[in-house]
């Protein structure tokens, strides 16, 4: 797998909300190299924060989410805090000088909890020393948080793992998670012409944990590149609402479990490109797609991908999933 090129931001404000830096510092023990640096910012000010949700920096277009005035809007409504962790180069990690070490368990993991806590301190949150998790991640910074959901189950209200993928022995392919992670709702995102992550792992991922029971939802950027995961913020934000409201973020409480029995369901139907990913394998996109409420019989032709809070969600999905081909936004 290639290097992926990174582009480290320095986001420490963002207009109407409140905003914080922090930096934490490797133990001897830890695989990252120096310093991890971290920005917080509170859109709902000083009303107790409900839950954090953090955005990893992995370039420009996933940051696109941190700024963005609708995500702002959601936050402020929903009580959230963003949060964005920056690159924190390993000392010895596949892919070579300045990439991480995406097993949360050799320091990252560790170092964006006492993140959490310096934050509680420092802005006057208390909050957040206990608080839940939302979880956003593309390419490397995905398969991160796919490994994470294992790493911290009981602090993860969702996961969003987009266009995830990383060097050996840390992909997606090899995220092993207990029992308890599988309650944890995960939307997983795909390029459909993405040439670096590919389409199948992201899928075998989904389907192992989907069959086990987990309630996850895959999603399909039609003939989309390795990139502009920001055309999926409407379907996205759909579906964080209802899972919020389904797992009531509180610090001090544990989080609801999903009742998988009630909600609906998603199929699709595959089709073939002529575009490998890194390990060869050819990447395909959605030429059709249905869904039905949970407890019919799933229709013979098409294969799964995901379970849905509500018809609602399920109708977004549908409708973005069916699209022959979704827009590719252009960087700054």
């Amino acid at each position: 797998m290639r290097w992926i090129p990174v582009v480290l931001l320095a986001l420490t404000s963002i207009a109407g909300a409140q905003s914080y830096e922090t930096t934490v510092t490797p133990l001897p023990n830890e695989d990252f190299a120096g310093p991890c640096h971290y920005d917080i910012n509170f859109p709902a000010g000083y009303r107790s924060t409900q839950a954090v949700w953090i955005t990893f920096d992995r370039g420009l277009d996933i940051m696109k989410f941190y700024q963005d005035t609708d995500v702002l809007a959601f936050a402020r409504h929903h009580r959230l805090a963003l949060m964005t962790p920056h690159q924190c180069p390993a000392k010895d990690a596949p892919g070579g000088p300045q990439e991480m070490d995406m097993d949360p368990s050799h320091g990252v993991g560790r170092a964006l909890f006492t993140a959490l806590e310096q934050f509680a301190h420092q802005t006057g949150h208390a909050e957040l020393s206990s608080a839940k998790l939302i979880l956003l991640g593309f390419s490397g910074t995905g398969a991160l948080f796919a490994h994470f959901v294992g790493y911290a189950p009981d602090r993860v209200v969702a996961s969003i793992p987009a266009d995830p993928g990383h060097f050996d022995p840390v992909g997606i392919d090899k995220v092993q998670l207990p029992p308890s992670a599988l309650e944890v709702p995960e939307l997983i995102m795909t390029g459909g012409a993405d040439k670096i992550c590919g389409t199948q792992r992201p899928y075998n991922y989904f389907r192992l944990y989907r069959e086990k029971g987990a309630p996850w939802g895959f999603l399909v950027q039609n003939k989309t590149p390795h990139c502009c995961i920001i055309n999926t913020k409407p379907l996205l934000l759909m579906w964080l609402d209802e899972v919020i409201k389904l797992r009531r973020p509180s610090p001090t409480k544990p989080l609801h479990r999903i009742d998988g029995n009630r909600g609906w369901l998603g199929f699709i139907h595959t089709c073939p490109s002529d575009i490998h990913d890194d390990w060869g394998t050819a990447t395909w996109d959605v030429c059709a797609a249905s869904i039905q409420p949970v407890g019919y019989t799933p229709p013979s032709d098409q294969i799964a991908a995901g379970w849905f809070p509500s018809q609602k969600v399920a109708k977004a999905w549908l409708e973005f999933i069916k699209q022959p081909e979704h827009p590719v936004t252009s960087l700054p």
